[in-house]
């Protein structure tokens, strides 16, 4: 009897210790302050590195590395800004379907598939210094990354549920398991990642970093977007972020796909038409938002407008009346852009591209060509 009374005593303080340690463990993780701050590179051009762009881009304070992946070799090519000179660093980065770059602190990260193997959009993760030596490979056999911020690699799994790399010791987490698309911003008011899905919903996923670290699922929030109320009636696809608004490509009352933004009025999106002069915003092939800004074309894809998002003017930055213009991506204020004469063997960009008849130019939102990506 006495000896089943000090086991009883034995086991209350077990439970009594473990229930307190998860509390304390509770507590711990739930004032976990991380906030996602730097982002390698910016959403647009992240997002066209992707998928299958002409031309892959990233740029710091100092140089433009790019590939172009118009050409056989892939190569990866540095333009210093002060002098302007080409350098030659690598070949083989990316392929057709995609060529991923990021800057992480003084290391540039890309993607590699050449004569690996694997299926359909799987890469190595290689880094680099900013003259191409150095070679490092951080992940391999992973899906196209969406975005480097701060010291991780965030990448879908094989699910499209969201993953992450540590860039310090290479530890691998899933963070949720809900399908992560595209990476289109930071939410500024709920600190949350924003992405969004093939089934035109909007995934919200708040990064608690200890959770992370401790294998646990971080909170993931999904709302769709035909199902936010107000003048736009249909969503067809977010351009980004903005001080905690969503804007988007939905229907205005004549039935167009135009310039929207949802805003969270106490708990609840509502929408708004904000431009009645764009008649056709195709987010994926026609538009880019950075900055405030954004991007996109006339009807006829011969002309760049730029809408301000801070005093709702726009203006016409770019003009070829000879040719045909793709926007490809924005950083900063500069835009990456694809130009081609249309006939009738190329009808389209895809044509364009696949004839290797298209040609990258990156131009400031005054209308200054910089370079020409060759």
């Amino acid at each position: 009897m006495v000896k089943t009374k000090k086991v009883f005593k034995i086991a209350i303080v077990t439970l009594s210790i473990v229930t307190v340690s998860i509390i304390i463990l509770a507590v711990w993780i739930s004032r976990d302050d991380y906030v996602p701050q730097k982002l390698g590179n910016s959403v647009s051009a992240a997002l066209n590195n992707r998928y299958g762009s002409s031309c892959s881009i990233v740029e710091n304070d100092k140089y433009i590395f790019y590939v172009n992946c118009v050409k056989d070799s892939f190569p990866l090519v540095r333009i210093d800004k002060n002098s302007g000179e080409k350098k030659l660093l690598k070949i083989d980065i990316g392929d057709s379907d995609g060529s991923a770059l990021f800057i992480y602190k003084n290391t540039l990260i890309y993607t590699k598939s050449k004569d690996l193997g694997y299926s359909n959009r799987y890469y190595d993760i290689y880094s680099c210094d900013f003259d191409g030596k150095n070679e490092k490979l951080i992940k391999k056999e992973s899906p196209v990354p969406h975005m480097v911020i701060d010291d991780y690699i965030y990448a879908p799994n094989r699910d499209n549920a969201l993953t992450r790399i540590s860039l310090i010791n290479g530890q691998k987490r899933t963070l949720n398991n809900k399908e992560c698309n595209n990476f289109v911003g930071i939410d500024e008011k709920s600190k949350a990642l924003c992405f969004d899905t093939d089934h035109l919903m909007l995934v919200e996923v708040k990064i608690n970093n200890r959770r992370a670290n401790l294998g646990l699922r971080n909170s993931t929030e999904l709302m769709h977007i035909g199902s936010w109320k107000g003048e736009a009636k249909h969503g067809f696809g977010i351009l980004g972020v903005s001080n905690g608004d969503i804007w988007f490509s939905g229907r205005n009352g004549d039935n167009w796909k135009t310039l929207c933004r949802a805003e969270n009025v106490k708990g609840k999106w509502q929408t708004k038409v904000m431009s009645d002069k764009i008649e056709e915003l195709i987010f994926d092939y026609n538009s880019a938002m950075e900055k405030d800004k954004i991007y996109y074309l006339s009807d006829n894809e011969t002309k760049i407008c730029m809408y301000d998002i801070k005093t709702g003017e726009t203006q016409n930055i770019y003009e070829k009346t000879d040719r045909k213009i793709k926007i490809l991506a924005a950083i900063g204020d500069n835009i990456l852009i694809s130009e081609w004469n249309e006939d009738d063997k190329h009808v389209n960009y895809s044509s364009a591209v696949d004839d290797k008849a298209v040609r990258q130019y990156y131009i400031n939102n005054s209308g200054k060509v910089l370079y020409e990506l060759d």
